[in-house]
């Protein structure tokens, strides 16, 4: 191997040790906030089902009666989602407000928000989601929503394939959300 391909290498590896710890406060720990009482826990896509387990803790815990379902009420994927959007239990003792936002996006999730915000008086939200997602979905609904804004993380589990992923897929994300500036 030559002294130039050994370069390029060291190089790369540079560059991707470079990425990874810029994208280490963003991605892997952002900063999440510990339930507390809202107005509103919002479960924005996909609802998995840690997202709608850690959203059950909210309204079983007192948090909140209110939740809200990111989703698109035609795929049966997502089981406890569709439990909650059809009034089921455990979710048959709530107030529960399913919506495929448009655009189907973070973005037009923050934008349902803000609809429901203003509908329903609202002045705190828990806004439920995944580690990857938090710093960019925080970002997005703080320009849709002025109130009280706590961002969950619903501790699911990534392995190395969806980290590596996920950097990729949400540094695009960022680049796309910071072409925008309103709701």
């Amino acid at each position: 191997m030559s002294k130039a391909w050994i370069r390029r290498f060291a190089w790369l590896g540079v560059l991707v040790i470079a990425v990874a710890a810029a994208g280490w406060p963003l991605y892997v720990s952002p900063g999440t906030d510990q339930p507390g009482e809202t107005d509103v826990a919002y479960v924005i896509g996909p609802p998995t089902d840690e997202r709608m387990k850690a959203a059950l803790d909210l309204l079983e815990s007192g948090s909140t009666d209110t939740l809200m379902v990111s989703v698109d009420t035609a795929d049966a994927q997502y089981s406890l989602a569709q439990a909650a959007c059809a009034g089921a239990a455990p979710f048959s003792g709530y107030t529960v407000l399913c919506e495929k936002p448009e655009p189907f996006s973070t973005r037009g999730e923050a934008q349902w928000l803000e609809r429901e915000v203003e509908a329903n008086g609202w002045t705190s939200a828990s806004v439920i989601t995944f580690r990857p997602q938090v710093k960019r979905a925080e970002m997005l609904m703080e320009r849709c929503f002025s109130g009280d804004l706590a961002m969950i993380d619903s501790g699911e589990s990534l392995n190395t394939f969806d980290w590596v992923y996920q950097y990729v897929y949400q540094t695009g994300a960022f680049m796309r959300a910071g072409l925008t500036i309103d709701c």
